[in-house]
Parts: C-alpha cells; sequence; structure tokens
C-alpha cells in the first residue's frame, strides 16, 4: 500500500449504495431475460421453464452468501479477480480475471442479436406488419454496444444516472405487469414446479433430451446465464463512497432480480398456457404476445421498449464492468499497460472499455454468420433473407444460445473460483466461533458454497451430454478459451513473478478504509 500515488487510480466516492445496486439490476437486465432468456429456456424446459427460474434464483441467492463474505474483505476495480487473490493467490486470481470479461463479453454481443435481430422484427412484424431485412441485426447490434461504450467512457457519473432511472423503472414494471398477468389468468397451477406431472403433455418433447429433469437442466442454463450480470457492482470497487456498499449491493440486486424473473417466467407460462409452451418455444416473440393478449397493444410495446432500454443499459454496465477488470489487470502487469490508462478529463479506463466494445461487436457479428451457416443458413441470406423469416430468426436465435452457453462457461468458472475461495479462506482464518456462530460457521462458509459449486456443475454436465447444438460447441469454446487462461497465467509467473505475485491486491479499499480509520483513531483517540 506504501506506492498507492503511483498506481493508476479511478474517481473515489462517486458511487453509492443505490447507484451500486442499480449496476447489478442494469447488468442482469430482467426485461431482457423476459423477451430473450425465458424463450430459451422453454425450448428445452417448456412448462417446467418457471421451475428452471426459481432453482437459478435459489443459486443465486446460496452464491450471495459466497460473494457476502468475500467484498467484506476486498473491493477495487478487479472485482472476483480481486477476490480470489485474497483468498486462492495470484494463479486461480489470473485464471478467474481473463474468464470474468470473457463472460461479459460474450454475454454484452449475445443480449443485441437476440433484441435486434429477432424482437425487434417480430414486433414490427406482429404489430405494424412492417418487414425488415435480414442484415438489419447488423448496424443496430453496433448501435446497442458501440453507443452503451461511449456513455460508459465519459464517466462514471453519467453513467450512473442514467443506470439508476433505467434500471428501478424497469424492475417495477415488470414486477406489477407480470403479477396482473397471474391474476388474470385461468391457468395458474403449482404444477410447473413438478417435473413429473406433464409426461402425458410433454414426454415426447423431453425424451430426446433425456427426460424432464434433463429439459429441466438445460432450462437452468438459460435461467443462471440470465443472472450473468450479478456481481456487477463488484467492479465499482475503486469508485464506491465505501466498501459496504458493494456488500449491500450483492445482496440487494440478486433478490430483487430473482424474485421477479421467477414471478415473470411463471406469468408468460400460465399467461400463455400450461399446455402449449412448444407453441412458446417457436415464438419469436412470445412474452411480448402475452403481454398483448392480456394488456393490449399498449402492454406489448411497452414491454418491447423497455427490452430495448435493457439491451442499452445491459450494455452499459456488461462493458464497463469488464473494462475496469481488465484495468486492474493491466494496473498489476498482467495484461498490457494499454488496458491501465486513465482518460485525464473523464477518469475513466476509456483504452480498456473502447477495446471491450470492440471484442463484443466482432464477437457478435463474426458468430451471427458463422453459427447462422452452421444452422443451414448462408451469409448470402442473412443479408437477403426477410428478418422475421424462420431461417434468420431460427439461426440468430441459434446465436444468442451459443453466446449465452460461452457465457455460462466463463460464469460458472468464476463462481467455482470464488466458492473455493470463501471456503479456503476461512480454513486458514482458523477463527473461533462461539454461540449460534459455531452452528452458522460451518454451513455459510462449507456448506453453502459446496452446494452451489455443485449446482453449477450439475448444469454444466447437461449443457454437455447429452450433446445439443448449439450448446455443446459452445461449452467447447469456453474450455478452450480456459486452456488459454491457465497457459498465459503459466507464462506470467514465469516471466513477469514481480506482477504475478501482485496479481490481484494492488488495490484494496476495503483495507484502506481499515487504515484510514487506524490513522483517525491515532490522531483523534478521544
Amino acid at each position: 500500500m506504501s506506492n498507492q500515488k503511483a498506481v493508476p487510480r479511478l474517481r473515489r466516492g462517486v458511487v453509492g449504495t443505490l447507484e451500486a445496486v442499480a449496476q447489478e439490476i442494469a447488468a442482469m437486465a430482467p426485461a431482457c431475460d423476459t423477451v430473450a432468456f425465458i424463450t430459451s429456456a422453454a425450448a428445452f424446459a417448456f412448462v417446467l421453464t418457471p421451475f428452471a427460474f426459481l432453482l437459478a434464483m435459489l443459486t443465486m441467492f446460496i452464491e450471495v452468501n459466497t460473494l457476502y463474505h468475500l467484498s467484506k474483505r476486498h473491493a477495487s476495480a478487479g472485482g472476483y479477480y480481486g477476490y480470489v487473490a485474497t483468498a486462492l493467490g495470484p494463479f486461480t486470481a489470473i485464471v478467474t480475471g481473463l474468464m470474468y470479461p470473457v463472460y461479459q463479453i460474450a454475454s454484452t454481443a449475445a443480449i443485441p442479436v437476440y433484441v435486434a435481430g429477432v424482437v425487434l422484427p417480430g414486433v414490427l412484424n406482429y404489430f405494424f406488419g412492417i418487414s425488415l431485412p435480414g442484415w438489419i441485426w447488423i448496424p443496430f447490434i453496433l448501435g446497442f454496444i458501440l453507443v452503451p461504450i461511449g456513455l460508459a467512457i465519459v464517466g462514471i457519473r453519467p453513467q450512473m444516472k442514467y443506470i439508476r432511472y433505467a434500471a428501478m423503472t424497469e424492475i417495477a414494471f415488470l414486477a406489477i405487469t407480470s403479477l396482473y398477468i397471474i391474476v388474470m389468468s385461468p391457468d395458474n397451477t403449482l404444477n410447473v414446479f413438478n417435473p413429473f406431472a406433464w409426461n402425458s403433455v410433454y414426454g415426447a418433447q423431453f425424451a430426446p433430451l433425456g427426460g424432464p429433469i434433463a429439459g429441466l437442466g438445460l432450462g437452468m442454463i438459460f435461467g443462471l446465464t440470465s443472472f450473468i450480470g450479478y456481481g456487477g457492482s463488484a467492479p465499482l470497487g475503486d469508485e464506491v463512497k465505501n466498501s459496504k456498499a458493494i456488500t449491500k449491493a450483492l445482496m440487494l440486486g440478486v433478490s430483487i432480480v430473482g424474485i421477479v424473473l421467477t414471478e415473470v417466467s411463471y406469468a408468460l407460462t400460465v399467461g400463455w398456457g400450461v399446455n402449449n409452451m412448444t407453441s412458446f418455444a417457436n415464438s419469436s416473440i412470445p412474452g411480448i404476445i402475452v403481454y398483448a393478449h392480456f394488456m393490449g397493444i399498449v402492454g406489448g410495446l411497452m414491454l418491447a421498449l423497455f427490452a430495448f432500454n435493457s439491451a442499452f443499459s445491459d450494455s452499459v454496465a456488461m462493458q464497463s464492468n469488464a473494462g475496469r477488470v481488465y484495468f486492474a489487470m493491466g494496473r498489476d502487469g498482467i495484461l498490457p499497460k494499454f488496458f491501465a490508462y486513465v482518460h485525464e478529463k473523464w477518469i475513466t479506463p476509456s483504452k480498456a472499455l473502447l477495446f471491450v466494445g470492440i471484442a463484443s461487436s466482432i464477437t457478435a457479428v463474426l458468430s451471427g454468420f458463422v453459427i447462422g451457416w452452421l444452422s443451414g443458413v448462408s451469409p448470402l441470406q442473412m443479408f437477403t433473407l426477410s428478418a422475421t423469416s424462420q431461417q434468420v430468426s431460427l439461426a440468430l436465435s441459434n446465436v444468442f444460445d451459443f453466446l449465452t452457453t460461452i457465457a455460462l462457461v466463463g460464469f460458472i468458472v468464476a463462481h467455482f473460483a470464488n466458492n473455493t475461495a470463501v471456503m479456503v479462506m476461512f480454513y486458514r482464518l482458523k477463527e473461533k466461533h462461539t454461540g449460534v456462530n459455531r452452528i452458522l460457521h460451518p454451513v455459510m462458509h462449507y456448506l453453502l458454497p459446496a452446494v452451489a459449486t455443485a449446482i453449477f456443475a450439475f448444469v454444466l454436465y447437461e449443457s454437455i451430454w447429452p450433446p445439443v447444438f448449439p450448446v455443446t460447441q459452445a461449452v467447447i469454446v469456453g474450455v478452450a478459451f480456459l486452456v488459454f487462461s491457465i497457459f498465459y497465467t503459466l507464462r506470467i509467473k514465469r516471466n513477469n513473478p514481480k506482477a504475478y505475485k501482485n496479481a490481484g491486491i494492488t488495490v484494496n479499499i476495503v483495507e484502506e478504509e481499515k487504515l484510514e480509520k487506524m490513522s483517525k483513531a491515532e490522531k483523534d483517540p478521544n
């Protein structure tokens, strides 16, 4: 800590608890989840989609415990990278730091592919009979990625101001409207949470997937990936007013989004019809159709508008997070110093953010053509066919599933590391616990992280076996990048041992706050 002044820093004390919570919500993009992730989950889980989201929510509630304990001991722009470094040391920290932006970039690329390529053409065609050309997804994707990165670059204050209002309005809209649909729906039933109650209706659909449990597991891929962005406040560690703001935001963000997404997935399932979820999965805009059915064209268009805004705010938050982690790794010497640049006027990691924006754009467009081709749609057809044609819609839906599953691999690797970090940290601390804490200690610090890891492992297994296109292919790509991250870390360890030793711990706001309190106490003992 003695060389703090020579270390590149972001502006301290400009992010409060409310802004950090809004960053969490924006990064998880609940309105986008409503029109995209719930539809993708229904392609595998069908009527069990609400159950998939309920289990995903419970898993993330367990994960709150992990990040709560880690955030109390570390806060910086490195986020998870710093958390893991504090407990497990540099090797796992660097691998985690490399994988975290991967899933942020993949998710940033995935959402505009679906929103711009599937939802927007579907909405205009469904409500107004307007047919857009097949290539329309390309400029919209670039707009959804590069414009938000510009907002993130010009300063944390305008970014937080926009996200605060956008995220809070979005979550309130979804909570109120989905409750209305539930109340008005004639199909309410708790059997949507029973995997064995639907064999007569969905047996033929579940059989190729390996049965209802396998279908539920595949649905959970998109249930869990709808929470990608959770932990979005962690990379704001350099800029918060105090480190406790991050801890509070981690707890409140996942609680709010988890409850609302489970409510929305149930509302869309019973609103569409529990016996008709096969057609739900085959529709490009089923959530918007449900809203229009219960609330008229205004309801459907409002959901679409919130989804577009959600894609924008999600892109701001996710790219902001990834850029800050790359900034922290550049500051530590793990990545080139290019990433450690801080803009003199805006005090943001502008070069790291620009890199993330360009990487997300290339990933989105390149995946669109490659997965489109593997889906049987040539690059020429991606330009010449109608955007609402079955071929283009299916291809871009597959692109979304592909990118989302890559994000899942990075997400699971990062949370594997976090859960292990908590267990190792408390084992090394050898703390003595008395009273009720003596009972809670093994549960909170060992059992819950182990349970969360086991659930993540189950979902990852279901994404691999039996092979399902494009999910299995995405896992292969994600694992390939994990292997690259491991070899890159070994190279840093060999070629730059000083940077390797200090990885993730160059800046820790929690420790700085402790030193500040000690200094004040020494100056004013009364």
